[in-house]
């Protein structure tokens, strides 16, 4: 899977010698594009990750709330029952 599980100093190296290495062959209309275009992907990526991970989110909170809302449903269900129980002994 894409990125390697690598530690962020080397990864983050990495990025740094490819792009020392590619530089010095390229114009600086190709660096200039080839640069661009790369921050492009990378905007791309950031604004898909951060638009995924806000939808996420919103699942998990909403999946959050349906249980907390089904946990007090079956506590009002069970206190129902009690006082059903606690009314049949008190009649009898």
């Amino acid at each position: 899977m894409f990125p390697p599980h690598l530690d962020p100093q080397t990864y983050a190296l990495s990025a740094t010698i490819v792009g020392a290495l590619i530089a010095p062959d390229l114009t600086i209309n190709e660096a200039n594009s080839i640069g661009n275009w790369l921050v492009l992907v990378g905007d791309y990526l950031l604004a898909f990750a951060g638009q995924k991970a806000l939808i996420q989110s919103r699942q998990n909170n909403n999946q959050n709330l349906n249980n907390q809302i089904n946990a007090i449903i079956s506590a009002l269900q069970k206190m129902q029952e009690e006082l059903e129980k606690l009314k049949k002994e008190k009649s009898q």
